[in-house]
């Protein structure tokens, strides 16, 4: 123990004071000779013992007081050991940066990791001061930031106790550069940012931290304090139809991992159809082990679509135990292949990699019925029986094929043109304009006279897609799978034909359309102004011929693909076809969702939808022309978490951000100083009392 002012214990001395006192003035009884008194005398003794009693317990009391009181203004003090930053009080800028990312809700010794990052946070909060200008910085992916720091300690403390984990995994990089945006802006030279998580292994992804060596400082306080966190989670789920279970049928293939060092043995698995618990399984998980479980049911008489759920016995982060699909029953497309320049070698065949496209390994179960015939066969073939045709390299058709083709068209079918060798655009122009959005024009060769090493800077690519129609959904915005391939011959364009709302989809680098989409009648037309096959490009042998061919039947066939969307995660949006409604309406979990009318879909082929904020289902309703309104269950997807989120494993120490100025690393020990003459003062404001009392009872 030391203290502050050490002379003033001189003060001590003043204790032979009250010792002084109470020898000097103690009472003496007097002596009274008196007969037959035995009992007044008895009862004297007793009194003088009380009384005696009562003196020792004043000088006591006195003592105490001689020695608090110059103890008290002498200030003593200690140290010891404390966890977590030295925080100095006085004038300063500083972040609070709060992991409440889905991860923060596991509960640890009975409390919720974000509990512990808000608590620790409004301690913080008091250890600063009110001189200090603070911001609160929530660290989910997605997270609103504030824009200024701000000295309303109440207006903070309350945003503290309000927060609660989002459905969002966490973005430590961002939240640490919007906080060193922050500070950067503040005229106090003395900048902290205070880092309150569990610092996960997906939270942080390492680099440069935002900040040079005259930065903020940074402080990590490991909300974890170094206990493992253990967790099992639902990592991804699949459904397919069966077809051995019957129309009816479906197979759920769910990813169960075992984020822990600890093996998992026995976990449960369920599976929920509608709502209802059909079918359960066990698994036995290694430490760090990832196993698939496979179910096999049927759904439910009467329904062509149900909410599919596979979950887990509840654990310490219950947020990852389930994972959400969408079943539906396959509509098979019959698609009707017209092979304009059909070759025995399958490699050159013009159609060879359409097909693929449509039956990847020649699957049957993939949900397209596919038929190739030669243009001369065309005559013989029932069209109405078919879905869609395409029309790939096909010479000009004769007038009654084109009036077939064009009736069909209105009546609701799907056309896909491509042209190629065959294709003669003044013969097009006679007789097949019906059946195209715009006329042909002669192609162009932009490699032509080009030397070898020339050819492929002259290439045109894939630029300017309508990202969010529904033939382009499963394409990132930049779509390295149909950007990176090379054109090096098209046919432009011409002016439009007698058709609707036609809208041009892509463009290709020079700026000539790429691909265009019309209405006629009830059915959708679609021209690509390149070959199907590698005669012209190499679309063919890119990643993204694959799902544009497939997402262009099925929009061609007013079909939704089964399973698109069991890939959203929390945040991320989708695309939804209008299907020419008057009124969609998205109801998502938590009474999330939105209305789409008026302006918002008016004239548009598909929305969209960004407020997937909660995980679960989110169905669709929808209102015609006619103002009857049902379900769209074609359009209902599901929403799930971020599996990144889901491994709490600790971050690597070189994935740790340094600091500014004050060095770098988590919340480190330090000797921290207490105060002891407040309790002294304390104790000498009792012993007065005391005193007080034992004075008034002398008397």
């Amino acid at each position: 123990m030391s203290f502050l002012a050490p002379l003033l214990l001189v003060g001590l001395a003043g204790l032979l004071v009250p010792v002084a006192i109470h020898l000097i003035g103690r009472r003496r009884a007097r002596v009274v000779r008196f007969a037959a008194l035995d009992f007044l005398i008895a009862t004297k003794r007793r009194t003088a013992r009380r009384f005696q009693l009562r003196e020792r317990l004043l000088l006591v009391v006195r003592v105490l007081l001689c020695v608090a009181l110059p103890l008290a203004l002498a200030k003593p003090f200690t140290s010891c050991e404390s966890k977590g930053p030295l925080i100095a009080r006085g004038p300063q800028a500083a972040v609070l940066v709060i992991d409440d990312s889905f991860s923060a809700g596991y509960r640890l010794d009975g409390r919720t990791l974000l509990g512990r990052a808000t608590d620790e946070a409004a301690r913080l909060l008091t250890l600063l001061g009110p001189e200090a200008e603070v911001a609160v910085v929530r660290a989910s992916e997605g997270a609103v930031h504030p824009t200024e720091l701000s000295r309303e300690h109440l207006r903070l403390r309350d945003q503290l106790a309000s927060m609660s984990p989002t459905a969002r995994p966490a973005d430590l990089d961002r939240a640490l550069a919007r906080a060193a945006q922050l500070l950067a802006g503040s005229s106090h030279t003395r900048r902290t940012i205070y880092l309150l998580s569990p610092l996960t292994r997906g939270a942080l992804r390492g680099g440069e931290p935002p900040w040079g060596e005259d930065g903020p400082r940074l402080e990590i306080l490991d909300v974890r304090e170094g206990a493992a966190l253990p967790n099992l989670a639902v990592v991804r789920l699949s459904v397919e139809p069966d077809p051995g279970a019957g129309s009816r049928g479906i197979a759920a293939l769910a990813e169960i991992a075992n984020h822990s060092p600890l093996p998992a043995p026995g976990v449960t698995v369920s599976l929920r159809i509608a709502g209802q618990i059909i079918a359960r399984g066990q698994l036995d998980l290694a430490p760090g082990e990832t196993k698939r479980k496979r179910f096999l049911a049927t759904l439910p008489p009467g329904r062509r679509s149900a909410e599919i759920a596979v979950e887990l016995t509840a654990d310490a982060l219950p947020a990852d135990d389930r994972r959400h699909a969408m079943a539906q029953l396959r509509d098979e497309i019959r698609v009707l292949l017209v092979d304009g320049d059909p070759h025995a070698a399958r490699h050159d065949d013009e159609l060879f990699y359409v097909e693929a496209a449509l039956r990847p390994g020649d699957r049957a179960e993939t949900g397209t019925a596919v038929t190739t015939i030669t243009p001369d066969d065309l005559d013989e073939v029932e069209i109405d029986q078919h879905d869609v045709v395409v029309l790939a390299n096909v010479a000009a058709l004769p007038a009654e094929d084109v009036q077939r083709l064009t009736a069909w068209v209105k009546a609701g079918g799907g056309l896909l043109v491509a042209p190629g060798d065959r294709v003669d655009p003044a013969a097009y122009e006679r007789t097949m304009l019906p059946l195209l959005p715009q006329s042909l024009r002669d192609p162009i060769d932009t490699a032509w006279g080009a030397a070898p090493d020339e050819r492929a800077s002259r290439a045109l690519h894939l630029t300017k897609w309508e990202a969010d129609h529904p033939i382009f959904a499963p394409f990132a915005r930049d779509a390295p799978g149909l950007a990176e391939a090379s054109f090096t011959k098209i046919v432009l364009l011409g002016p439009t034909t007698d058709t609707d709302d036609r809208k041009v989809l892509a463009r290709f680098t020079n700026g000539a359309a790429a691909l265009v989409e019309a209405r006629k009648g009830d059915g959708r037309l679609l021209l690509f102004a390149s070959t199907l096959d590698r005669d012209w490009n190499d679309l063919p042998i890119h990643p993204g011929f694959l799902p544009l061919i497939q997402e262009s039947v099925r929009h061609l066939a007013r079909r939704r693909v089964e399973g698109a969307t069991a890939s959203l995660v929390v945040g991320q949006g989708t695309s939804l076809p209008t299907l020419d409604m008057r009124k969609l309406e998205v109801r998502g979990p938590e009474r999330t969702g939105a209305v789409f009318e008026g302006a918002r879909i008016e004239g548009r082929r598909a929305v969209r939808f960004t407020g997937t904020d909660a995980p679960g289902v989110y169905r669709v309703v929808g209102t015609d022309r006619t103002g009857a309104t049902r379900d769209r269950d074609e359009l209902a997807f599901a929403v799930n978490l971020d599996p990144r989120g889901s491994d709490l494993s600790a971050a690597p120490a070189d994935l740790l951000p340094g600091s500014g100025n004050d060095g770098a690393g988590p919340s480190r020990s330090s000797e921290r100083r207490v105060e002891l003459w407040h309790a002294i003062a304390a104790a000498l404001l009792v012993l007065l009392l005391i005193e007080s009392l034992l004075i008034q009872r002398a008397r």
